[in-house]
């Protein structure tokens, strides 16, 4: 860098140093926030004063302060306490900004298990524990389930990752086919989920069954709602396990995409056993 005696640095030279373009350090001599100098030859040139100034200008470039709260800084009476009330505002939008890709992470990695679930396990039957969830909310159908779930998730960011949980009923008829009865439907989100919504889960806000065995299947239907086809292939298993299932069987949403160039719901489908 070229350098006279007293410390006078030309534009290029200082261009070059800082990395910007000459059109940019013009930009911000126009913008108020910067100054330089003339020397008797007509040359624009920098003290080491404009360099330090150059300096914090760039810094706080890096922390997103925009041009025009740098203009109210290098104009102040007291830059201090204009700069401490730029930082705060500054802070509040990064730990937004930190908290919606914690939500958006949590997001993917929930669709990414359930795509898993679907690739390794669709049509396998075997014995789960019953998920772990809040209940948000306890009593609903599966029609306004949708209108709620559309509600809540505008209202508290992250709970679009609830899920309907559904609760049927199921019998035998009288030429040995299923009949299934919808009973009640919850929307609820798994506990894993907690800490990346913003809703209020207390000590007191209700949960699904813990530590409840089920007989267990990921089904891929033609609609939300498991077919009786779904259901009769885990109580036969369960029939030649031996085990005794419940009366009620219970059915989550995983997934929707195409299998076989259909439409397809997965689900997942929660017998009890005693």
């Amino acid at each position: 860098m070229e350098k006279t005696k007293k410390a006078k640095y030309l534009i290029g030279d200082v261009a070059n140093l800082m990395g910007l373009s000459r059109d940019t350090l013009r930009y911000y001599e126009k913008r108020g926030i910067l100054s330089s100098q003339r020397g008797d030859n007509g040359y624009r040139y920098y003290t080491d004063q404009d360099i330090s100034r150059l300096i914090s200008i760039l810094y706080q470039r890096k922390m997103d302060i925009g041009l025009r709260d740098m203009e109210t800084l290098w104009t102040s009476e007291n830059s201090v306490d204009d700069l401490t009330a730029i930082m705060d505002s500054r802070l509040k939008e990064e730990e937004q900004t930190i908290r919606l890709h914690q939500q958006n992470i949590a997001r993917l990695q929930l669709t990414k298990t359930s795509c898993e679930d679907v690739r390794c396990n669709l049509g396998r039957i075997s014995l789960q524990e019953f998920p772990a969830a809040y209940i948000i909310i306890p009593h609903t159908d599966l029609p306004k389930s949708v209108e709620q779930w559309f509600s809540y998730s505008q209202r508290y960011p992250g709970l679009d990752m609830m899920y309907t949980f559904s609760e049927f009923s199921w019998c035998h008829t009288d030429d040995d086919r299923i009949h299934t009865e919808h009973k009640n439907s919850q929307l609820v989100l798994f506990e894993n989920l907690k800490d990346y919504v913003d809703y209020p889960i207390t000590d007191s806000t209700p949960k699904t069954p813990q530590s409840m065995l089920c007989v267990s299947s990921l089904c891929g239907c033609k609609s939300l709602t498991p077919s009786p086809e779904d259901l009769l292939p885990m109580i036969h298993w369960a029939e030649k396990q031996g085990f005794m299932i419940s009366q009620h069987f219970y059915s989550t949403y995983a997934s929707h995409g195409r299998m076989d160039g259909l439409d397809t719901c997965f689900v997942r489908i929660y017998i009890p056993v005693f």
